[in-house]
């Protein structure tokens, strides 16, 4: 067993156009999950702090960000990165009104999934894995009212 100490850098970014001063504020939350079957054999998932997590385990990575000043917002741009100690889960950062862009060289360069390459020594490239993601940016594409909190995450495994 691992104690996890993820003490990962939270990038928020907010774009907008033309707003009056406002104010978005966020937390990360890092969880894992835990299945524990009932006496009737259904199973049942539950989500606590990840202090303590075995390679193998889920880990989700959530981001819980508050619209706390006095108008609506939107293109807020979200960035989280993916700890090396951890891989990223194919499509658990994917969401509703979010456009979802990824990132593998540390978070200078992003493009969507089906489209992030790794260049090779050779000058060939090839398609980028799971183990190669290091950020993951959400694009809200749909406004944030005053007032209003919502959640982005992405699932990872421990390595």
């Amino acid at each position: 067993m691992f104690r996890i100490f993820m003490k990962t850098s939270l990038v928020i970014g907010v774009l907008f156009y033309a707003l009056p001063v406002m104010a978005l504020t966020a937390s990360q939350v890092v969880e894992r999950e835990v299945i524990t079957i009932n006496a009737d054999g259904t199973k049942v998932t539950n989500r606590v702090a990840a202090t303590l997590v075995t390679p193998g385990d889920k880990i989700i990575y959530s981001l819980h960000y508050h619209n706390d000043g006095g108008t609506d917002v939107d293109n807020i741009v979200l960035v989280m990165p993916v700890p090396k100690e951890v891989m990223y889960q194919e499509g658990s950062a994917d969401r509703e009104n979010v456009s979802t862009v990824y990132s593998t060289d540390g978070g200078v360069t992003y493009a969507v999934r089906e489209n992030l390459l790794i260049a090779l020594e050779d000058g060939n490239t090839r398609p980028a894995k799971s183990s190669d993601i290091t950020h993951v940016k959400w694009y809200v594409t749909s406004i944030v009212k005053a007032g209003a909190t919502g959640t982005l995450s992405f699932d990872a495994r421990l390595k």
